[in-house]
Parts: structure tokens; sequence; C-alpha cells
């Protein structure tokens, strides 16, 4: 009996701990087109935020929330903050 308890204890010790750090830490990479990548061919594959997911390792997600022509000034031609992009950032946590 006491076999069968120390091998549920161990195999739920194990799933709770496999599950809490299973989950990849998350990049939010944000900013103008120089994140977007603007101007590179391939963008999705080669702009820098890409590359640094490849950096990285699968350990992370990082993703790309660049958006072209946008400033990170509020009292700029178009924030950054006032984007759909900027929510979607917050949204990836």
């Amino acid at each position: 009996m006491m076999k069968r308890i120390i091998l549920i204890f161990t195999l739920l010790f194990t799933i709770c701990y496999s599950s809490v750090y299973a989950q990849r830490i998350r990049v939010a990479c944000v900013g103008n087109s120089i994140t977007y990548g603007v101007g590179i061919p391939d963008r999705e594959h080669k702009c820098y935020p890409a590359d640094l997911g490849n950096l990285l390792g699968d350990k992370y997600e990082v993703r790309n929330f660049g958006n072209s022509g946008t400033t990170l000034l509020m009292k700029g031609d178009h924030p950054y903050m006032k984007t759909q992009t900027f929510n979607d950032a917050l949204d990836f946590n």
C-alpha cells in the first residue's frame, strides 16, 4: 500500500511539475517599421524578432508586434499605444 501511495505521489508531482515548467516564456517585440521588418524579403522568418526567437530557443515564444509608421510618443502623429497592435501585444501578456 505504501509503495502505491509513493508511486501516485510521484506521478502527481511529475505531472504538476512538468505542466508548470512546460510553459514557454513570452517575449513581445514592440516598435515601428524596424521591428515589423519593412523591406525585408521573407520578413516573417528574417526580421529581428524571428532571429531573436531562433536564438532564444524553444523555451521562449517570441512574437513580432511591430507597427510601421508608429511612434512611442503619445503626442506623435501615430502613437503606437493607440493601435490594435499595441492591444494585441498586451493580450499576449
